[in-house]
């Protein structure tokens, strides 16, 4: 017995050695795991051309959208425009402090809360830090003044990986230049901006750009877009508190629309209550997204052939205070429509009735 009893304390040090390789095992794993995910892979990314019609992506579709935008970065050789509420993502900073190293001329109007430290972070940029009344809530990448990825996710690492979101992205110089333009004037004195109503084609397709805040003739606009659906209305809305859309929304279905809608579970259940209850009552299909992150989404789809989306939540705000846009896009491709209907699929299925 004390034989045995011997073998297993000579043992001992073997198992502590044993599992402490183990541990380290362990470890390295789990760090590489972190650093794959917090990396973008060298997977190829279809960038919009002049070639191409509208590209759209979204991380719903599985779209890696960090490489979307750090490829596009990386392609620039004349200029970079950034309008963004969150600029916080390591990757499109690096990206970013890159191109200025190359002498690339950078100029970022960002949201000064929701985006801190960010003159630090890229030091030979032109770094606007928004602190007006409203929010600069826009999410627009403009490339040597013709590449643009303008929708509604914001330069974080969840919401281009986590939250539910749609770029559109095209080559378009006009809008590009007045993007620019209309930039370049929020660096002046803060006073408000024009308004600005743009109408273009890229490759046929009629595109509308409107810029916030422009309450009266951007809601009209809307109101418009959703009276003249035929056949169906497809929206996906992180908040929604807009009665007026509702209503309209309501008034569709009665004619005969087939009328859906997926709202973010967190912000229906808060700031847009009383529209979620008034859809109920007026018997639209509503669910309530069930995914890991928030449904970031501020999309329209109307008969499968126009596309309302961008950077402005259906609120007041976003009409009538906030720096927002949306594109209305017309005359969806083939390819459009699949790529729409495909990430409809998807954001239904991640969701359900409340």
């Amino acid at each position: 017995m004390a034989k045995r009893k011997k073998k297993s304390i000579l043992q001992l040090p073997i198992l502590i050695k044993n599992s402490s390789i183990s541990a380290i095992i362990f470890l390295f794993a789990w760090v590489l795991f972190q650093l794959v995910g917090h990396f973008p892979t060298a997977a190829s990314v279809r960038l919009p051309s002049s070639q191409n019609s509208f590209e759209l992506y979204s991380n719903q579709t599985q779209d890696n959208l960090t490489n979307l935008y750090v490829n596009s970065i990386d392609q620039a050789k004349t200029s970079i425009t950034l309008l963004i509420y969150a600029l916080m993502d390591e990757n499109i900073i690096g990206a970013l402090r890159k191109k200025t190293d190359e002498g690339v001329p950078v100029h970022i109007v960002c949201d000064g809360k929701a985006s801190p430290g960010i003159t630090k972070k890229i030091p030979k940029s032109i770094c606007i830090r928004h602190m007006g009344e409203g929010l600069m809530h826009q999410k627009v990448l403009i490339i040597d003044q013709e590449q643009i990825l303008i929708g509604s996710a914001n330069l974080t690492y969840s919401s281009l990986n986590t939250h539910g979101n749609l770029i559109i992205g095209l080559n378009n110089p006009s809008l590009a230049q007045a993007l620019i333009q209309r930039a370049e004037k929020m660096d002046e004195d803060g006073s408000p901006l024009p308004v600005m109503q743009l109408e273009t084609n890229a490759n046929e397709q009629l595109i509308e750009f409107w810029a916030l805040p422009n309450e009266k003739a951007a809601v009209n606009r809307v109101i418009k877009l959703l009276q003249t659906a035929q056949k169906s209305i497809k929206v996906a809305m992180f908040t929604w508190t807009r009665i007026d859309f509702t209503n309209e929304l309501i008034a569709a279905s009665k004619r005969g629309v087939q009328v859906e809608a997926v709202l973010d579970r967190y912000s229906a259940k808060g700031a847009g209550a009383k529209v979620l209850n008034l859809l109920k009552q007026g018997k639209i299909s509503v669910t309530l997204s069930t995914g890991q992150g928030l449904l970031h989404h501020k999309f329209a789809y109307i008969d499968d052939s126009i596309l309302i989306n961008g950077s402005a939540n259906w609120t007041m705000a976003a009409f009538n205070k906030n720096f927002d846009n949306f594109m209305v896009i017309h005359s969806l491709t083939s390819d459009q429509q699949n790529k729409m209907n495909q990430l409809w699929k998807t954001i239904k299925s991640k969701s359900s009735k409340s």
